[in-house]
């Protein structure tokens, strides 16, 4: 019922057979540097249907594609398509097969990729390359934030456009929890006093980790993984258990028997809260003393079928209107400045805090392995 950008299996020979084959920036099948005008694009762009290939598990998410996004697209005569993915793997399996038999008129034109993904298609050439800074949005995106331009310390080099952000977020009703910890020193304190009463999922666990990460990014690695053992015997079942996922513990916050929920997504209060499964008075909030966050990213395959119509969308989805629509209904914080939007909703957020110095895709699982030594253990 929530989004968030996926790690998967290590595609490293799938991408490597695909290098051979995929096309070179120089090719005429990528964007030339010399780009064309805008409106050559939109005149080669109307009449084409786009296929937006993305994870598809979040139906708020897909209600905003199909009932925000793809109208405005077809403002322009493009029609949007959204392919809805259990994995992303799925969509690089498909381009990398059509780039090994030669197809230029391939089935993807843009894939909601994740650090790893992309880094792997970089290298393996599977990407259209210098056409992100032809949009006319993305002179919204501020220069000076090297979140939209690096993908999880990877740069972009114009390769895939942001889209997205999530932010590491927890939540408390306001009957079980008056004044919710606003950094892992409160927390650490506040589980103490409250033993039984909160616990994370265990990494590698896609939001364990990231609890886990957002701790080491606040604290440093030795002083984190020395505040998670200080707290693991005050922990729901004394520490001895940890669920196994965000669900199981949403499950556990839904049914009164830990007192804090998290999530990558901000909007998962609002859903949960929609479906019965949260308490009304469930508010989500931030740690103020810094909020894990990234970025996420779609990019266009070097033999994308309709680049010109993909280029129209994205550049859509990078519209402060779009932008702001995405924050009031899907309840994730926007790549663009809203500012001044006066964006307001009963359960979501909009100041997100300061964001952390985002880690390399490399570090996650050592960071992983080393709570499973020092912590589970």
């Amino acid at each position: 019922m929530t989004f968030r950008r996926r790690t998967f299996a290590p595609l490293l020979a799938l991408l490597a057979f695909a290098a051979g084959c995929a096309s070179d920036p120089s090719d005429e099948s990528s964007p030339s540097t010399d780009a064309p005008s805008w409106e050559d694009v939109l005149a080669e762009a109307e009449g084409q249907t786009v296929q937006l290939w993305m994870w598809g598990g979040d139906a708020v998410l897909n209600a905003y594609i199909e009932n925000e996004v793809a109208p405005r697209v077809a403002e322009h005569g493009v029609t949007l398509e959204q392919v809805r993915l259990d994995a992303t793997e799925d969509g690089i399996s498909r381009i990398v097969s059509e780039l090994d038999a030669g197809t230029e008129d391939g089935a993807v034109d843009l894939l909601w990729v994740n650090g790893k993904n992309f880094a792997q298609g970089k290298d393996a050439g599977l990407w259209a390359t210098d056409w992100v800074s032809n949009l006319p949005n993305a002179v919204l995106l501020d220069p000076s934030d090297g979140t939209l331009f690096n993908d999880f310390g990877v740069p972009t080099d114009g390769q895939e456009a942001p889209w997205s952000r999530a932010a590491f977020t927890f939540a408390s009703a306001t009957e079980r929890v008056e004044s919710p910890p606003t950094s892992f020193e409160e927390l650490a304190s506040w589980v103490q006093a409250n033993p039984g009463r909160f616990t994370y999922p265990a990494p590698p666990d896609f939001t364990g980790s990231a609890f886990v990460r957002q701790a080491v990014q606040a604290l440093g690695e030795d002083e984190a993984m020395a505040l998670l053992n200080e707290m693991k015997p005050h922990l729901w079942q004394a520490g001895d258990m940890y669920p196994r996922d965000e669900t199981e513990l949403n499950q556990l916050f839904g049914n009164g028997e830990v007192d804090l929920a998290m999530s990558y997504n901000p909007n998962f209060v609002q859903v949960n809260v929609e479906q019965g499964l949260f308490p009304e008075s469930t508010r989500p909030f931030i740690f103020t003393s810094g909020t894990l966050q990234n970025v996420s990213f779609l990019a266009m395959p070097a033999n994308a079928g309709s680049s010109a119509g993909a280029q129209v969308a994205m550049n859509e989805m990078l519209s402060a209107e779009l932008q702001a629509l995405k924050l009031e209904q899907v309840g994730v914080p926007a790549v663009v400045d809203l500012a001044a939007t006066g964006v307001e909703s009963e359960y979501r957020l909009t100041d997100f805090g300061t964001p952390l110095a985002e880690l390399s895709a490399d570090q996650v699982p050592a960071i992983d392995e080393r709570w499973r030594a020092e912590v589970l253990s």
